[in-house]
């Protein structure tokens, strides 16, 4: 299967780890560009792209970036997928710790709802729940 992985923290960077072991043929991109994702790369066989690339063709987008930072991705990142494409969001929202207050998350809007707003696409939420460890 073909996965684009948004997002090479934590979570990310063991999501790539797994699903490149499982054989699954995946791109990675992050907000700092290609070049600092070289050992990543070179640990699973991952391929480095830059975020406006990385769903292009993706039967599977992974979106796992801070809340905050969800607004902050390029409009249409998403149009290129495969048909039919599942995209995942990963992230928790962290008002107090990390991404200050959400009006529309604290109004009571689902965060998932949150994010297809800038995505324009439907999302699944998944792995939100999994310390990054147990990903591996």
């Amino acid at each position: 299967m073909k996965i684009a992985i948004i997002g090479t923290g934590n979570i990310g960077g063991n999501l790539t780890r797994r699903l490149t072991k499982l054989g699954h043929d995946v791109s990675i991109a992050n907000s700092r560009g290609p070049h600092t994702l070289t050992d990543l790369a070179e640990e699973t066989g991952a391929k480095p792209l830059e975020v406006t690339e990385v769903a292009h063709g993706a039967e599977l987008v992974i979106v796992t970036i801070p809340q905050k930072n969800i607004p902050d991705l390029p409009d249409g990142i998403l149009d290129q997928t495969a048909p039919g494409a599942a995209i995942i969001d990963t992230g928790n929202y962290y008002p107090r710790q990390r991404d200050g207050l959400i009006a529309e998350i604290e109004g009571g809007l689902p965060e998932s709802r949150w994010v297809e707003q800038f995505l324009k696409h439907p999302v699944n939420k998944a792995f939100n729940g999994i310390s990054a460890v147990n990903l591996l």
